[in-house]
C-alpha cells in the first residue's frame, strides 16, 4: 500500500483559510446582508436625522437602488429601515431611523444606542433648512396659522427644530460614552446641496455645521466631542445631493442648481472617501 506523504496533503488543507482570507470582504459582505434579509445583526451605522431631510433617500442613493429605473421618491418613512452597505473593504449593517416622533424611532434610537454593542458611527442627516413638508394639511396649517409664509421663514424655522433633534442625538452620545459604548465617529451629512450649490452659499452651510464652527450646531458638536474626547470621537462634515428636486414653499421656489450629474458623483465620491478614512 502506497503511503502518501503528509506534505502532500498540507496544501489541501491550507488551501481553504488561505482562499477564505482572500476573499474575506466578500465573505463578510454576504454574511452582513443575511443579517440584514432575516432582520437580525447588531447596528454598526445608525442614520438619524429630522423627518424629511432625505435619510432614506439617502441611503438609497448611496446604495446605489436610485440608478434602477424601477426606484421611486419614497413617501416619509415610519419604519426602521436596515441595509447592508460597503464602505471601503468592509459592510456595515446600517440602520435609517424614522424623523417623526413615535415608537418606531424611540425603537430604532434605543437599539443602537443602548442595545448594540458594535455601534461604530453616527451619520446625522441636516439640510441647511429646506427641509419640505409633504403632507398638505401640515404645510397650510404653518403657512395660514403659523406665519411660515416665506421660504426664509420656513428655514429659520426649520433650522432651530434640527438644533432640537441634534441636541438630543448629542446627549445620547454623551451618556453611552459615560456607559462605556459611544460610537467612535459623528458624520453631519448636510443634504440636498443643489439647492445651495453655489460657493458663497456652500461655504456659509460648511461653517454652519463644521466641527470647529462657531454657530449654535457647532458649539453642539464641540460639546458632545469634548464630553467624549476628540481621539474618542471623530467628527466630520460634508455636503451631499442624494436627488434633485425643486423646493416649492407657498408659491415660492428654490431651484435645484448643482449643474450635472458629475458634481453629485464629486460629492459622493467624498463621501466615500471620508467615511472610509473614519
Amino acid at each position: 500500500m502506497e503511503i502518501e506523504n503528509w506534505s502532500d496533503i498540507a496544501p489541501a488543507f491550507v488551501k481553504v483559510p488561505l482562499n477564505a482570507y482572500k476573499y474575506r470582504h466578500t465573505l463578510q459582505k454576504w454574511w452582513k446582508q443575511l443579517l440584514v434579509y432575516s432582520s437580525t445583526g447588531a447596528t454598526n451605522i445608525v442614520v438619524t436625522g429630522r423627518a424629511s431631510v432625505g435619510k432614506s433617500v439617502m441611503a438609497s442613493y448611496l446604495y446605489g437602488e436610485t440608478n434602477s429605473l424601477s426606484w421611486e421618491l419614497p413617501e416619509t418613512s415610519k419604519d426602521v429601515e436596515s441595509k447592508a452597505l460597503t464602505l471601503g473593504d468592509w459592510t456595515s449593517i446600517v440602520r435609517v431611523i424614522p424623523g417623526q416622533t413615535g415608537r418606531e424611532r424611540y425603537r430604532g434610537l434605543n437599539e443602537a444606542f443602548n442595545s448594540s454593542k458594535k455601534l461604530e458611527g453616527i451619520i446625522y442627516v441636516v439640510d441647511w433648512g429646506f427641509t419640505d413638508v409633504r403632507d398638505h394639511t401640515v404645510k397650510t396649517q404653518m403657512i395660514e396659522s403659523a406665519g411660515i409664509s416665506t421660504i426664509q421663514n420656513l428655514r429659520a424655522f426649520n433650522l432651530e427644530a434640527e438644533l432640537e433633534d441634534f441636541a438630543l442625538v448629542c446627549e445620547e452620545v454623551k451618556r453611552t460614552f459615560a456607559l462605556g459604548r459611544a460610537p467612535r465617529w459623528l458624520m453631519i451629512i448636510a443634504n440636498k446641496a443643489d439647492l445651495y450649490y453655489a460657493k458663497e452659499e456652500l461655504d456659509l452651510a460648511q461653517r454652519y455645521y463644521h466641527p470647529e464652527g462657531d454657530s449654535k450646531f457647532s458649539k453642539l458638536l464641540q460639546s458632545a466631542v469634548s464630553t467624549v474626547g476628540a481621539q474618542r470621537l471623530k467628527c466630520v462634515s460634508l455636503p451631499l445631493c442624494s436627488f434633485e428636486r425643486n423646493l416649492e414653499w407657498n408659491g415660492n421656489f428654490v431651484e435645484t442648481r448643482i449643474a450635472g450629474e458629475e458634481n453629485r458623483k464629486a460629492l459622493r465620491m467624498n463621501f466615500f472617501t471620508k467615511i472610509s478614512n473614519l
